[in-house]
Formats: structure tokens, sequence, C-alpha cells
């Protein structure tokens, strides 16, 4: 028969509380059976992460657009159906969305408070005449040939950054007739420019408008020169217009060869070569204080009136005009040779003597009638100068006037831009 194993042997007894030395012994009675390891925790099952409620895209859109009120009705719009949204997806942004649509609601009554009274209207008018404003805006830097516009406060002499680009139909300041440019690098200073600004825009002014008789009354010679910092800057061009100081001009002042015939062009071009001639005389009140020099611009004038008249008998011009044309061209001939002879006076009253009859033997009757067979303008101007008037020009000021090469006129100086305006 078999011998079952000896059973184990029991573990040794473990001091719990109470056993074991330095302990009192336990009390009578049962006693909680002891667990040799102790019992587990109990732990947590995990949570799931929660994602924070979303803030509603269309709440922050209806406040923007009703703090911008571009469109008011949109803001509403936007806020209604955020509000909605919010409701049944739990989002946020309910405050943005009421603050959007009360603005839009003020903005949307605002308007509509606007647009019964006319004020959208005006706004609009005002708005778009502004935009206008700044488009027609341009520097006196860029001005062309044939730009009519106003000056900022309609002060013409005085120095000038922008002026104002205006269809030449309606009233304005004024017209350019053309530009020239300065020669060399350095700036030539503002008496010399405005020297060279009264020969050389005359001769400009009368391409541009060449029946001076033509010009209204109030329409003169000025010109844009070019100051220290707008030469700086690139602007190394003298500018010339038609403007005027009392009122309007209303209407483009240009008759050039673009706008009139072969025959009046022709016309025209001796008679200004005689007006530019005229205007050159020396810079004296008496011959007696500069003879020479009158007699040398006396042979000038001869010389001059010699080719008028030879250009006008060569022409051949209609027959309606040929008569008072060949009447002009022969009264020339006999100025002409008027002149020669004062050219070759012994004395200051030989001078005065055929000059006189020089100017005797021009009749204006004449020319009047030439330019009524040609259709040109019959009313002689006011005056017969072809003066050029500046405004501002040079740092230290100054004054520049008489005739010269291509025409008499007289500019003034006081002041200099620093802003790279040009000056008047």
């Amino acid at each position: 028969m078999d011998i079952p194993p000896p059973p184990a042997p029991e573990p040794p007894a473990q001091p719990g509380q109470g056993h074991g030395p330095g302990w009192p012994p336990p009390a009578p009675g049962p006693q909680q059976p002891w667990y040799p390891y102790p019992q587990p925790y109990a732990q947590p099952y995990p949570q799931p992460f929660q994602e924070p409620a979303r803030t509603s895209g269309l709440a922050i859109a209806s406040l923007v657009t009703g703090i911008v009120c571009c469109v008011p009705p949109l803001g509403l719009v936007l806020g209604a159906i955020a509000l909605g949204r919010i409701r049944k997806h739990g989002q946020r942004g309910k405050g943005m969305a009421i603050t959007g649509v009360v603005l839009s609601a003020i903005s949307t009554v605002l308007a509509v408070v606007l647009v019964v009274s006319g004020a959208v209207s005006a706004f609009w008018d005002g708005f778009r005449d502004g935009i206008d404003e700044v488009k027609s805006t341009r520097s006196t830097m860029d001005l062309r040939k044939g730009d009519c516009f106003d000056v900022p406060g309609g002060e013409l002499e005085r120095e000038v950054v922008n002026v104002t680009i205006v269809p030449c139909a309606k009233p304005h300041d004024g017209e350019v007739s053309g530009s020239f440019k300065l020669d060399g690098s350095t700036f030539p200073g503002d008496k010399a420019i405005t020297a060279l600004a009264d020969r050389k825009c005359w001769a400009v002014e009368q391409e541009y408008a060449m029946d001076s008789w033509a010009l209204p009354v109030e329409a003169e010679s000025y010109y844009y020169t070019p100051s220290t910092r707008s030469w700086r800057l690139g602007d190394h061009s003298v500018t010339c217009s038609f403007a005027t100081t009392s009122g309007k001009l209303t209407g483009s002042v240009r008759n050039d060869a673009r706008r009139l015939d072969a025959d009046q062009v022709t016309y025209l071009r001796s008679s200004n070569a005689y007006d530019r001639v005229l205007a050159t005389g020396p810079d004296r009140d008496r011959v007696e204080d500069d003879l020479p020099a009158f007699k040398k611009w006396a042979g000038e004038v001869s010389q001059v009136l010699g080719q008028e008249s030879a250009r006008l008998r060569e022409r051949s011009w209609p027959a309606a005009a040929q008569a008072q044309v060949s009447a002009r061209a022969k009264e020339a001939e006999l100025a002409g040779k008027e002149w020669a002879k004062a050219a070759g006076a012994a004395d200051a009253e030989a001078f005065y003597l055929h000059s006189g009859a020089a100017d005797r033997a021009m009749r204006q009757a004449t020319e009047v009638a030439a330019r009524g067979a040609l259709h040109l303008a019959t009313t002689p101007p006011a005056t017969d100068s072809g003066g050029s008037s500046g405004g501002t020009g040079g740092a230290d000021g100054g004054t520049d006037s008489g005739g010269t090469e291509e025409g008499p006129g007289s500019g003034t100086g006081s002041g200099n831009g620093s802003d790279g305006s040009k000056a008047v």
C-alpha cells in the first residue's frame, strides 16, 4: 500500500499587531484573521477627454460686420443664425452674436434714415468728387502741353507743388503752352532761369497760340521754373503757360498749326517774326543813350521785314485774300527799307526820322484787312507787347525786365521752393 507523503510544514507565524516582543498580549476572544499580503487599492477607470466648446464663427462674423457697418443687415442675419446654432450645438460666442445683432440693427436704422433724408446721395457725390480731384491732381513737374489747370487758392504768383487738371471747356486758371529744357547739370540760378524764360516762353507761346489777336484779354504769359530742390529731383525744364489772375479762362486758347490752315500759318509766322524782333530793342529810354545798339537792332528789323515781304509775295493765296496780303507785303518791303536807313543813321535825329517812317508804313488797317480775308481775328489786342510775367523765383530775389532775344517780358524773383515745387 502506498504511504502518503508527509504534510508540508506550516509557514512560521508572522507577528501582527499585538504579537511579538514589545507588544502586549492580545485581548481574549476571537481574533480577525491575518492576511499575509496587503489588498490592492481600487483603481478608478480612466475618463474620456472632454473637448472645450468651440466659438461660433458666425458669431464672430456678426460682431465684425456690426462694427464695420459695411452691410448693416448682414450682421443681423449672421447673428440670428449664430444664436440658433449656439443653442443647438452648445457653442460659445453668444455675447458676440448678440452684440453684432445690436450694432447691425443700429446701423440698419441709420442707413434707412440717411437714404430717406438724401444724405447718402450727398455723401456719395462728395466722395466721388474727392476721388476725381485726387485723380486729376498733378505735380507741376509733370505738366504737359495742352493741360488746363487750377492752382490751389487761385494764387498764381507763388511756389506751387501740385495743380488740378480740369477740362479746358470749364473755367480754369491756366493752360500749358509748352516747355523747354535747361542746359547743364548745375542749377543755373533763379535770375538766369528767369531771363531765359522771358526770352524762350514767348516763342513757345506764339507757336501754341499763333494768332495773338484771338487771345482773351485776361490771358497773360506765365511760366513755372525749377526750384533748387526740384532741380535736384531731376526737374530741369521751364513750363510756359497762359494764365489769368482776374477771373478764369474758359475754353482753350490753342490755335496752332494743327488747328489753322496752311495760309493762316504762313501769314501768322511772318507777322509774329516781326513782332518778336521789334521786342528785342535796346533797353534804353532814348536813342542818344546807345545809338550803336539801336542801329544794330534796326538792321535786324530790316532783315526780318525783308524776309516777311518775300514770304508773302512768293505764296499763292486764295483769290479772296490775294489783294489784301499783297498790300501787306508791299508795306513790309517799304518799312524794311526805312529800317535799313535807320541802321545807317549818322546820328540820333536821323534814326528817329527813318524809324518813324517805318512805323507809319506798317498800317494797322492793312493788317486788319489781310487778317479778315484769311478768317483770322481782326480785333487788335489791347496791348501789343508779348511780355511774360514771372512770380517767385530766386533765393535772393531780383528783377529782370526789358527786351531780349525773343520777347520783351519782365520777371521778378522772391524766395525759393524747398519742397520740390516749381516757382511761378
